[in-house]
């Protein structure tokens, strides 16, 4: 039985991914469609704030670019609000569902790092802090596709975790048993759950080895945070003008953290 129960490489990737597995993805997709949940997609009433959010900072009837789109709440409402709308998601179960939900909208299965969706956008979004899951690196890479998808004057929307974020999660390491399966796997398995802290590299990293009666899985799920400072300068860096920060825009959340700064980054 191989446990790797030792503190990964700063934005280290596994061959097991929770977005692309095949049973946890559907697992996902139930949770993105609880309303009264915030495990996957947030709560009803904070949807509802973040999409006056994005009205209040764009234009409608303009086009717009929702990456990371899930099964498509957030694409679904501004399409009803007449713009032109492309989603973008690697979990096959959500892309579907949207597709299937709303078939005037144009949805693509890919990864928005590897297969950004060239053109030009009046908007882009990214919702419920996905910036933070990818290292510097690839952030980089994803800000100047954003930035140069962006028609002149255009707006970069998104929330990432504050660094207040450290109050809310701690290092740690727990074993759950399910003896009838449940989020991780149809049948028996063990789980180990371990969070480390990278407090020079402002992350956080949730490893979690799956144990089945058949064979083991290695997940790694990560967590970038900012000050105010650093995501204007990372932003400023990728050639965005103007960026305005928002705090208290939602209530507290029982997920990861209600610690999150919405971010309107102007071209």
């Amino acid at each position: 039985m191989k446990i790797i129960d030792k503190r990964p490489k700063l934005f280290q990737k596994t061959n097991s991914n929770i977005w692309t597995d095949s049973y946890i993805q559907q697992q996902m997709l139930t949770e993105h469609l609880n309303s009264a949940s915030d495990g996957a997609s947030r709560r009803k009433e904070s949807i509802c704030k973040i999409l006056n959010f994005i009205e209040d900072h764009s234009e409608p009837g303009s086009r717009l670019l929702d990456l990371g789109c899930g099964p498509g709440l957030y694409s679904s409402y501004l399409s009803e609000k007449s713009y032109q709308v492309t989603g973008i998601d690697f979990n096959k179960a959500s892309i579907e569902y949207a597709a299937k939900e709303r078939k005037e909208i144009k949805y693509i299965y890919g990864d928005y790092i590897k297969e950004y969706p060239h053109g030009k956008y009046d908007t882009v979004i990214m919702i419920y802090c996905d910036l933070g899951t990818h290292s510097d690196t690839d952030r980089d890479k994803l800000l100047q596709n954003i930035h140069q998808s962006l028609h002149e004057g255009g707006v970069f929307i998104f929330d990432v975790f504050s660094e207040a974020l450290i109050r809310d999660k701690q290092e740690s390491k727990s074993w759950d048993y399910a003896p009838s399966g449940g989020f991780w796997s149809p049948d028996e398995y063990l789980l180990l759950s371990q969070t480390f802290h990278y407090p020079d590299n402002k992350a956080f990293a949730y490893q979690y080895n799956l144990l089945e009666k058949e064979e083991n899985k290695h997940f790694i799920v990560w967590d970038r945070y900012y000050s105010e400072e650093e995501i204007t300068s990372v932003l400023k860096a990728s050639g965005f003008g103007e960026v305005t920060i928002y705090k208290d825009i939602l209530d507290s959340n029982n997920f990861t953290s209600g610690s999150e700064m919405f971010v309107v980054a102007k071209k």
